[in-house]
């Protein structure tokens, strides 16, 4: 087998991977965790049952491989958006709309990423691994303590407060669309609130 064939056999298992993945993402946000069997994972990914296990041991193994996709693909949509020329203010702002399209456009990578937070996949175990999207927002937040732009506070406590705001504002976007236009209701303005509370003095 040539180098040629040996990469075109890796992209195809890399393709087949990642179908799996947004098959399995579409079904879960649709029925849950406990109500997508591999079985009809792998019919609506248009792949033989046994395909899966050539990529993951068993069901719990295709969730946790999902979160390590998910964790990848924010952190990249993110930071690929991030301007270091900017002052830190423009960064912050710029974070949060990312943040915030990112899971707009990819309401079943939200809905995941919702669900496995408050799931027993969770694990401390799980938590004690190397985490992409998690390292990013570290350093993100690090780096304006260090520039002396924001207040000297843990950015783990930053990141947190900042990640959870944006996935429960999205969240409430969703599912209160009607009441939020029907009252003029304006949520963007809970980042100025946040930058507010977070900015050097």
């Amino acid at each position: 087998m040539n180098v040629h064939s040996v990469d075109k056999s890796m992209d195809n298992l890399v393709d087949k991977k990642k179908c799996i993945i947004k098959s399995a993402l579409c079904l879960i946000q649709e029925h849950g965790f406990h109500g997508c069997p591999v079985s009809m994972v792998a019919k609506n990914a248009g792949v033989a049952a046994g395909t899966i296990y050539t990529y993951f041991e068993n069901k719990d193994d295709l969730i946790l491989g999902i979160f390590e996709y998910v964790v990848e693909e924010i952190k990249n949509y993110v930071s690929e958006r991030d301007d270091i020329s900017l002052l830190f203010k423009d960064r912050f702002y710029n974070y949060w709309k990312n943040l915030t399209d990112f899971y707009e456009l990819n309401p079943s990578i939200h809905g995941f990423y919702d669900q496995f937070l408050n799931s027993p996949f969770n694990s401390e175990e799980t938590q004690n691994k190397p985490n992409a999207w998690h390292e990013y927002a570290y350093s993100f937040f690090n780096e304006g303590i260090k520039r002396g732009e924001i207040k000297e506070l843990n950015p783990i406590v930053l990141s947190i407060l900042v990640n959870t705001n944006v996935n429960s504002i999205v969240r409430i976007k969703k599912n209160f669309k009607n009441k939020l236009a029907k009252n003029n209701m304006v949520l963007d303005e809970i980042s100025h609130l946040i930058w507010d509370g977070i900015k050097a003095k």
